[in-house]
């Protein structure tokens, strides 16, 4: 059962995730499917959801670093009154320490893509055959530019379509994994990819508030072989024009784990999904798509203790099965802080 009224105070969150910045999650906490917990007098931010007996917590601790340590000792502390046991999803190497202290067991969960647009120059061998596919484009007549907020409604209709026909029979998904609304797309600078007539055929939402990242991407079912790569190439040039060095295309679920013989069991059963559940989830076809344009990778981590391993991806699974409920009059409020922050 889960609760999907959360009282949080987005005023608050947008402004001290413009003053300490965020990770490549902190976005998902304006889909307000997540709770709040503020620790150390509210100068460190955890975002997290509860599931059964377990508070899933969404990345790292975001804040003040020096205070980040004991944040998480007041976060376990309150999930022990509560009976509850804390878990950290997708967490980072460079806080291992911090859980490591608490007793926390590390399972690998996939890798973070990150495209370093500082020296990106799109030359050279590597980069000849999406060259060839952007040129082609560009030659059919397809067009591409950045919208920011706010919307036309017939803009909003467009790329509601667009995800339609993406979706198809799937359902929309959230926690960890972003769900398209016409609020929560309005927050956001849109990429649109245009065909010669001028329709929509593919868009993406970038999240440039405090950590750079392409969020929501979506295509129409009939648009040509190799619209998310032209797509991709524009972003990371516009990205490059304003000045951004890093973006993040999310994680990779799986990517790099358990390829080892020495490999824990559960990482090594977790292989066997990447390798051989395409046909559901396709995990690998993911990682192959983010790798023609990433050129870093952080591992991350699913940090836990007291809990039988797989129940707790059974419970993170359900977590992630259960799309957002939007309100609206909330994102009226993030667009409007948003705006006036820049």
């Amino acid at each position: 059962m889960f609760d999907n009224e959360f009282d949080v105070d987005m005023d608050k969150v947008v402004s001290f995730l413009r003053e300490y910045g965020g990770h490549h999650l902190s976005h998902l906490i304006l889909l307000q499917d997540k709770q709040i917990f503020w620790a150390q007098e509210s100068k460190v931010l955890i975002a997290y959801r509860r599931t059964g007996s377990k508070l899933m917590v969404l990345g790292d601790p975001i804040g003040e670093e020096s205070l980040l340590k004991d944040a998480i000792d007041e976060f376990c502390d309150y999930s022990r009154e509560l009976g509850l046991t804390p878990i950290f999803y997708q967490a980072s190497p460079c806080y291992m320490h911090h859980y490591h202290e608490h007793g926390y067991r590390f399972t690998k969960i996939g890798e973070e893509a990150i495209v370093n647009l500082e020296n990106l120059t799109f030359a050279g061998k590597q980069w000849a055959k999406l060259r060839t596919r952007c040129n082609k484009f560009e030659r059919n007549g397809f067009t591409f530019s950045v919208m920011h907020p706010p919307y036309s409604s017939r803009l909003l209709r467009e790329v509601a379509e667009v995800s339609k026909s993406w979706l198809g029979s799937q359902k929309e998904k959230g926690f960890s994994v972003v769900s398209f609304s016409e609020d929560y797309v309005s927050s956001f600078p849109i990429a649109l990819l245009k065909n010669p007539e001028g329709q929509i055929i593919a868009f993406a939402t970038i999240a440039t508030s405090s950590y750079s990242c392409i969020d929501l991407m979506r295509k129409g079912a009939n648009s040509p072989h190799g619209t998310m790569d032209v797509l991709f190439i524009h972003i990371f040039k516009w990205l490059k024009e304003q000045n951004v060095e890093k973006c993040s295309l999310g994680m990779a679920p799986l990517s790099n784990v358990g390829n080892h013989k020495d490999s824990p069991m559960c990482e090594r059963l977790m292989r066997l999904a990447f390798c051989h559940g395409n046909s559901r989830y396709n995990f690998k076809g993911l990682q192959e798509f983010k790798a023609k344009f990433a050129d870093s990778w952080e591992p991350k981590y699913i940090c836990h203790k007291k809990s039988f391993f797989p129940t707790l991806i059974v419970q993170l699974i359900a977590l992630i099965n259960h799309p957002p409920v939007a309100k609206t009059k909330a994102f009226s409020r993030i667009r409007e802080l948003l705006q006036n922050t820049g």
